[in-house]
């Protein structure tokens, strides 16, 4: 799929066709469509399918009529990936007159419904692409953070894996993010270096100068948060495994308050306690009975309570 934009005081609007818009965004492109952008526009077929995977590292590329770059951008985060957030490779073709994107899955690419002050040109296209990721990460670090802090909370009175898997699947996209920051920033750099070739004029280098340092925080947020989640992987494992050897402590005081009891009653059995209190009237020997037990399960909690403490001084 296919969709035509152009740049119009400042804002990139959506266009009727390919013959008026400069900007072209495909999204998840067909085989014919690869092949019309291969023959038509001399894109590298390698280069165009490393736009699409997923696993391919950012980096620019100098062709003879055009300037290749494969960028790394946050997809689309959904409610049903349990908390897993993916990252996904999109490709950038600049030509002189018009810019050619490509991206594995439909998903906005630019700040909408905001006039940039900078970047209104084609080759500042790319830098508004750019832009646009980072801030993309930068928001999903937040909300990752925030997720973060809920399983904390979830954690201190868990006694299943469901927190732990949860935070271990942010761990990992985390690792992910991390690697991405870090090649985009590898990018960056490599595009200011080479920012003459690419076509972009002494505001756009400044602009290009700004996006840098926000990668760089973004790197360094993802650089933080993944410590303190790898850092703290071990102490939240315990917490879990301490919650559930309270709650067995619990049970085994409730069974070893009953053991008296049921071997009283076990040793007598109603048939024989009957015979024995032949003599009694019923009510007033059950209820006998029934102290006894009550006593004897105090005694044995109160002993169970005295050993415990003694153990902790």
């Amino acid at each position: 799929m296919v969709k035509y934009f152009d740049l119009a005081d400042g804002r990139i609007a959506p266009c009727n066709g390919k013959d008026t818009g400069r900007i072209a965004i495909y999204s998840d492109p067909s085989e014919e469509e690869k092949r019309y952008l291969i023959e038509e526009f001399g894109i590298d077929e390698h280069t165009l399918n490393s736009a699409l995977d997923d696993d391919e590292i950012s980096r620019v590329e100098f062709e003879s009529n055009h300037t290749a770059v494969i960028l790394k951008r946050p997809s689309n985060y959904t409610a049903d990936r349990s908390l897993e957030f993916r990252v996904v490779s999109t490709g950038a073709f600049l030509f002189k007159d018009r810019i050619i994107i490509v991206q594995s899955e439909p998903s906005p690419l630019f700040e909408h419904g905001r006039i940039p002050i900078r970047g209104n040109s084609i080759p500042g296209i790319l830098l508004r692409l750019l832009h646009h990721s980072t801030h993309h990460f930068l928001e999903h670090l937040r909300i990752i953070r925030t997720i973060s802090d809920e399983i904390e909370n979830q954690i201190e009175f868990s006694v299943t894996n469901k927190a732990l898997v949860n935070m271990f699947t942010l761990l990992k996209s985390l690792t992910y993010y991390e690697s991405a920051t870090s090649a985009n920033l590898l990018l960056l750099n490599k595009m200011r270096n080479d920012a003459r070739r690419i076509g972009f004029n002494e505001e756009e280098i400044d602009f290009l100068e700004d996006i840098i340092v926000e990668n760089k925080q973004c790197d360094n947020l993802a650089n933080i948060y993944t410590g303190i989640l790898t850092g703290m992987s071990d102490a939240r494992v315990s917490v879990v495994s301490n919650n559930l050897a309270i709650i067995m402590k619990y049970l085994a005081v409730i069974n070893v308050v009953f053991m008296p009891i049921n071997v009283i009653v076990g040793m007598g059995g109603m048939s024989e306690f009957t015979a024995m209190t032949k003599n009694l009237w019923w009510p007033h020997a059950y209820s006998a009975l029934l102290m006894i037990i009550v006593v004897v399960g105090y005694i044995t909690y109160l002993a169970i309570r005295n050993v415990g403490s003694g153990d902790q001084r």
